[in-house]
């Protein structure tokens, strides 16, 4: 909701205060350091700035105690500030918990970050030194916020601020046609979301839908590897089975072959000490065909 001052409405305001002198005198860089004029003049400008502290501290509790806390303050967090070209001018542009704000330059730069949708990063390369950041808000009739000729170096740092803020980002190298594209979505809104919404501006979205297929999700993931090893299982135990067979197979051969070798080496044996007598093996059977006829005729 606005602000009304007076009977005008604000949508921000900005509360400051100089705690230094706008202009400098050249001629004290040629003094000497240890002059007392030279030392009283910054002892009184730190006096200065102590009081102005304390001053603006208790304008602070003063609001939150006349508004019940309505009215919230914050200090920004300079460690995460990075420079950027909102407008005309390269300034210091600092998030807070709930904004991303420049306060110094004019005019002021505030940005909510409830009232952001994406976040889109242009010119990302490797050769380029620079970078322009787009902010899209969730009003799509509110004209998109361009940040342009942010250092390369602060890339990584603001990807983790938005990503503790909750707030999707995407990159692309070139730079982009906002005006056409939030036309387009104002005059097709159902058509934009239902071919997928912002998800042309992220490369890795159409990957994800690859891997995510359902269809695929189905089939049990076996990884590569696996597959290898028990291939040479089954081949290994193919081999061992084949052997084994072949094994058993020469045993029996040697097996037939070693009872075939004794018969006739029984045989060899019976001829020999027939021989070795001065019978033949024929007149040793016809002996013994003979006494077993004698004995049927005695009985």
């Amino acid at each position: 909701c606005p602000i009304m001052i007076g009977k005008k409405k604000y949508k921000d305001v900005q509360f400051f205060s100089e705690i230094g002198e706008v202009v400098a005198d050249l001629s004290r860089n040629n003094s000497n350091m240890l002059d007392r004029d030279e030392i009283e003049a910054e002892e009184n400008e730190r006096e200065a700035r102590n009081k102005l502290k304390m001053v603006f501290k208790s304008f602070v509790e003063r609001v939150e105690t006349t508004t019940n806390n309505e009215l919230e303050f914050e200090i920004p967090f300079r460690e995460l500030g990075f420079y950027g070209v909102p407008f005309k001018t390269t300034c210091l542009l600092v998030p807070t918990t709930y904004c991303l704000i420049n306060i110094i330059e004019q005019p002021p730069f505030v940005v909510t970050l409830d009232e952001i949708e994406l976040v889109h990063f242009e010119r990302i390369s490797f050769h380029m030194k620079n970078f322009d950041i787009v902010i899209i808000f969730k009003d799509y009739k509110k004209k998109v916020c361009n940040i342009s000729t942010v250092s390369m170096t602060h890339l990584e740092s603001i990807k983790d601020w938005l990503n503790s803020c909750d707030i999707k980002f995407t990159e692309s190298a070139q730079n982009l046609n906002w005006a056409k594209i939030m036309k387009t979505i104002l005059d097709e809104p159902e058509d934009f979301f239902a071919s997928g919404g912002w998800t042309f501006l992220d490369p890795e979205s159409d990957e994800d839908a690859v891997v995510n297929d359902p269809e695929e999700q189905d089939e049990e993931y076996v990884p590569e590897s696996s597959l290898d090893e028990e291939s040479e299982k089954s081949e290994t135990d193919s081999e061992q089975y084949e052997s084994e067979k072949s094994e058993s197979g020469s045993a029996s051969e040697d097996d037939s072959e070693s009872g075939k070798s004794w018969s006739v080496m029984e045989e060899e044996a019976r001829a020999l000490d027939a021989m070795m007598h001065g019978e033949s093996p024929n007149h040793k059977r016809k002996v013994s065909m003979m006494d077993s006829n004698t004995k049927k005729r005695r009985l």
